[in-house]
């Protein structure tokens, strides 16, 4: 018999947004109460974005089956489980199913709430979604699917509930300081049941490659998880019900040949059914392909076995075996992520996920996430940011709609062969969705990019007189200038997203960036000065370079007439303030 099942006990903590109030709530809650919901408040950003993927996969596998009157679409039929039995094929078919599921969407934005197709799925697969189940445990595998014929050790990794925790991550050889728990009778290992089903879905996506158990004895290209590897994207909106409906990408924007397809949550299928379809393709000697939004959202790093008997109170653990990693090329079947192109690499001339950068704003990253693409062999938009655009162009999001743009990483160790987890990157941005989406030759996207290149180019300015300091102090180390730019940089921040932030229509632009240039400058210029303030003898007497002295005054005199130069303001001579 089953215990704590997911649909009826409360794990997903939620922050209520009438009166901040937070609360723990099983999937039924969730979704009954999406709408009253402000946000998803779990331990951490990155588990936010694992849970969220899962919401989703569930919404995409019901609403690709059942319309807004709960009707199953009449171009699919469904088996005796309600899974849909055929991919749509049938051009004239795909095309009235790409609008039923278009309709679908809009009725369900239109009525602010999810409909009983939603609720009647649930409870028709409740038996898979016991966290602790001898037969059906939910992302897990049974005792038996990881035997010792079946794997290449005796016995499959053993991870300890400090480890599973990333808040803790700490391992048997090395003490995590500062942990959110204190060590005492083994107590970072206790988990309760809640906790335990947040973070093996956290795990899942998170895993890294320090454990080393696979299944056979060939080896082949592990999973770190596929979230791991990802520049992470998506929309929040004014309420969970909006966030879910924002990132629920029903159409896919990259191609007809992810559309009509079978959505296949892992919970509909056996475990064993799972690894021998990832095995396959250990066989065929590639990397596992998907074609579904709801099976790439709860796809497998790890066949992870936690005992059905677990026992809460005692220190947890649980048995994970490697599984093959996902083919990350020309992925875009993904919607929420960063995109790059090689140029180099095992991966030349296609694309891969672009994890964002510990430290860089999401802001100096704009041309990324929106639609600019200079040249589309070699640059790509997300896709969840080109599903806005379509949600856009069909009227479906009113016109003065406001977004924030979410950002999630997880920074690694830097050691290729544990990929340790080891911080978490997130960052996000108020804009209105017009801003992200207006592409002209002088619409918002590119008005804004060049405001955003700009300000780098005056953060530059201000890195050459940082260096120009450096070598009149005959400083070697580089760690000088790059802490003042950084500290330039955090500086900006703040003060940028207000900026974008405070931009109602497009309208607004050009005295908007009048505003910015001027405050940008008035930043910059606070930082040169300060500088100023803490010069010696040997600033003042300067060094010779290309035939000519330079010294702190010469410096910042250059420094302040390019600045200016750059900003497009008056009064920035060489000569004097």
């Amino acid at each position: 018999m089953g215990k704590f099942n997911l649909i009826d006990e409360g794990w997903i903590p939620v922050m209520y947004k009438e009166n901040g109030e937070n609360k723990m709530l099983s999937l039924r809650e969730i979704f009954a109460d999406a709408g009253k919901i402000r946000s998803l408040s779990t331990d951490s950003p990155t588990q936010d974005f694992a849970v969220l993927r899962l919401l989703l996969a569930i919404l995409h596998t019901v609403y690709s089956r059942y319309d807004f009157d709960s009707e199953v679409y009449p171009e699919i039929e469904l088996d005796d489980q309600g899974r849909q039995k055929e991919d749509v094929r049938d051009s004239e078919d795909l095309k009235a199913y790409k609008n039923n599921l278009v309709k679908t969407w809009k009725d369900l934005w239109d009525n602010g709430e999810f409909t009983q197709a939603l609720f009647d799925y649930l409870e028709d697969w409740r038996d898979r979604f016991f966290l602790f189940d001898g037969e059906y445990p939910f992302f897990q595998v049974k005792a038996e699917d990881i035997a010792e014929d079946k794997i290449s050790k005796s016995k499959a990794s053993a991870v300890s509930g400090k480890n599973m925790n990333r808040l803790i991550s700490e391992s048997n050889n090395k003490i995590a300081l500062f942990s959110p728990k204190y060590e005492s009778n083994n107590n970072k290992s206790i988990l309760n049941a809640d906790e335990i089903a947040r973070w093996l879905i956290t795990f899942q996506g998170y895993s890294g490659l320090s454990d080393k158990v696979i299944f056979g004895k060939e080896k082949y290209k592990s999973s770190k998880g596929w979230i791991f590897d990802l520049g992470g994207i998506y929309l929040e909106g004014d309420n969970l019900f909006e966030t879910l409906l924002l990132n629920l990408v029903i159409i896919n924007t990259e191609g007809e040949n992810y559309n009509g397809k079978i959505q296949k949550p892992c919970w509909e299928f056996e475990a064993q059914e799972r690894l021998e379809d990832y095995m396959l393709y250990v066989e065929m000697k590639t990397n596992v392909s998907v074609d579904n939004l709801a099976e790439l959202y709860t796809n497998w790093s790890r066949a992870i076995y936690i005992d059905p008997n677990t026992n809460v109170e005692d220190p947890f653990y649980f048995n994970i075996v490697k599984l093959p990693d996902l083919d990350h090329q020309n992925q875009f079947l993904e919607p929420m992520t960063l995109w790059k192109y090689n140029k180099d690499g095992d991966n030349k001339g296609v694309f891969t996920p672009r994890k964002h950068q510990i430290g860089q704003s999401l802001w100096r990253n704009f041309g990324l996430i929106s639609l600019i693409e200079k040249d589309e062999n070699t640059s790509r938009a997300p896709g969840i940011i080109r599903w806005i655009e379509n949600l856009k162009k069909a009227n479906f999001i009113e016109d003065d709609y406001r977004v924030r743009v979410k950002a999630i990483s997880m920074q690694d160790d830097g050691n290729a062969t544990s990929w340790v987890p080891t911080n978490e990157i997130y960052d996000s941005l108020n804009i209105k969705e017009e801003l992200l989406t207006d592409l002209g030759d002088d619409g918002a996207v590119m008005r804004i990019e060049k405001i955003v290149d700009e300000t780098k180019q005056a953060v530059g300015n201000y890195r050459t007189f940082v260096n120009n300091i450096r070598e009149i102090r005959n400083l070697e180390s580089r760690k000088f200038v790059d802490d003042r730019v950084e500290e330039m940089y955090y500086l900006i921040d703040q003060p940028f997203k207000d900026w974008i932030s405070s931009i109602n229509s497009k309208d607004q632009i050009p005295e908007k960036i009048i505003a910015w240039r001027k405050e940008l400058k008035d930043l910059i210029l606070r930082q040169a000065d300060q500088l100023l303030k803490k010069i010696g003898n040997r600033d003042y007497k300067g060094i010779e370079k290309n035939d000519r002295t330079m010294n702190i005054i010469t410096s910042y005199n250059s420094f302040r007439y390019f600045l200016f130069k750059t900003l497009k303001i008056e009064g920035g001579k060489r000569n004097g303030k």
